[in-house]
Formats: C-alpha cells, structure tokens, sequence
C-alpha cells in the first residue's frame, strides 16, 4: 500500500446486538448457548492511523455526517479537502482485513475508516464553500449565547489578525486520537501555524437536567457530557466555549449514542483552543486516557 502507515494498537471488547429473531421451539440447545457464546466474544483487533486517499471518501463523509447531521454544510468538499491534504491528517483503520467467504462481500465496505483526526485551515481556505457554511452555521448559533461570547466569537473568526484552524476528531470506536500532523506541518512551514483551534464537540445532556441553554457560553456547567471523553481534557485549555442542540436534527441519522439514550438532549458545544495550550491537553489526553 503507497499510504504512510502509524501503528496504532488497541484491544476493543465486542458485544453482539440483541438477537431478535424468532427462535423455533424444536432450535437445538446447542445453537441457543453458540448464540449466547458470540454475544459475549472477546476479539482483538488491530489498528492502524493511514494518511487519507482516495477510496477513504466515503468513510471519511459519514464520519462528517454524524456530526454535521441536517446542518447545511458540503461535508462532500470537506472530505475531498482532507484527502487533498493528506500530509497533515490521518485515518484509522483495521491493520489487517481477513478473508471472508461471504457471498455478501461486495456489499459490504472492505476497508472502512473507523476514525479520523484532522484540521481544516478555515482562515487561509475562507473561499470554500464548505468554510463559509461552517462559519456562517457558527456565527448563527452563537448568536443565542450571551453577548461577550458572541462578539469574541465573531471576531475570532472572521478577522485575518488570526490563523484558525477546525480541528475534528471522529470515530466510532473508542480509538485513541492522533494529534501528531500538525507539529510536523508546522516545521515544513506549511500554513497550519494557528493563533487558535476550533473545535465542534458531539455532547449531550439529561434532558430533566438540562432546561433551556443558560446564559455564559455553557448549556448548564456539570450538566454536558462529551460523546469523546478526551474532549472534555480539551475544555479545560480553552479561552471560551459555547453550546447549541441539534436535537431536531436527530431523526433517521445515526449519531454515536444518542439513538439508544431517548433521555439525551443531542448537543454541539463549540471550543476556541489556543494554539499554544493544546500540548497541554494532549499530554492530558495521553496521561489520563492511555492515548499514544
């Protein structure tokens, strides 16, 4: 494979869905305790972090989509930017794909991308479609949040003085994230030298515990749970942040663990990250999470 590979190993412990499916009476008792025994399956799984090509398109796209969901946003452009600058992101993916006899092969994606880490220089493509959606969808939510948020933010993001960069991470499994482009980005002197990251975080809240969103960039401070636990890390070295529900936008898209939690409220909590303090939170990340 002409991709560069990063090792990334990691143990995922497999549960099976709930079987559904109406069982005879005269099933052998045989099959039912196999059937129980794949529930529970231990399985380890190797993976590795790729630069993003070509054929990882798709996979990257639905990775997009579980966090843009109905927002107008062309997650397609997105995707096609990250694979174009491939030398600053990476894909993971499963180091080793085994035969399946199948006849459903062609069906089913042979190499899908099970996560994604990369960053968006949205000061230096401001002509993209995709950037102008992304911002104007941010400026229109942070407009709800109190006054000194919403000026901050805007500034921020709309003045040339700074560099800023969107900084995704998104995956499906709890895979560790890759931070480690962008240093080597910055030392080739490529335009990914931010004053600040922006970062778009999957979050939700209790529902009974939440109420509307409280003034002072937060939907209710102790209340917010991060989808990935390593973003919360990522808060605590942020200038500002605020929160905004997505919870209309829900219905018949996949979106992490929402789907299963009726009592969730589906949220975005948006990051503003200094440049500088992000080392900080990666060393976090690495210290309390076992990331590598």
């Amino acid at each position: 494979m002409s991709s560069k590979k990063k090792r990334v190993d990691e143990e995922m412990e497999v549960v099976g869905d709930d079987f559904e499916e109406d069982v005879n009476d005269d099933d052998d008792e045989e099959d039912e305790d196999y059937m129980g025994t794949q529930q529970n399956e231990e399985v380890q799984v190797e993976f590795e972090a790729r630069m993003p090509e070509d054929s990882d398109f798709h996979g990257i796209r639905t990775l997009l989509q579980q966090l843009f969901l109905k927002a107008n946003v062309d997650i397609s452009e997105v995707a096609n930017t990250i694979i174009s600058q491939n030398y600053i992101g990476s894909v993971v993916k499963q180091s080793y794909i085994p035969e399946d006899d199948s006849d459903d092969d062609d069906m089913v994606d042979e190499d899908p991308v099970f996560g994604l880490t990369s960053v968006l220089n949205i000061t230096d493509r401001k002509d993209l479609n995709c950037v102008g959606h992304i911002k104007t969808m941010l400026i229109e939510k942070c407009k709800c949040v109190a006054p000194e948020i919403s000026q901050k933010f805007s500034q921020l993001i709309n003045s040339p003085d700074y560099q800023l960069g969107l900084l995704l991470n998104e995956r499906f499994i709890n895979i560790p994230p890759q931070f480690k482009e962008m240093e080597k980005a910055k030392r080739k002197k490529m335009k990914y030298d931010f004053s600040h990251y922006l970062m778009i975080c999957k979050t939700y809240r209790c529902k009974l515990m939440g109420g509307k969103q409280q003034k002072g960039g937060d939907a209710g401070e102790g209340q917010v749970f991060y989808t990935n636990p390593e973003e919360e890390l990522i808060k605590e070295v942020s200038d500002f942040n605020f929160t905004y529900s997505v919870q209309s936008e829900r219905d018949s898209i996949v979106d992490g663990k929402w789907n299963a939690e009726d009592q969730m409220e589906a949220l975005r909590t948006v990051l503003i990250i200094p440049a500088d303090k992000l080392p900080l939170a990666i060393q976090k990340i690495k210290s309390e999470l076992g990331a590598t």
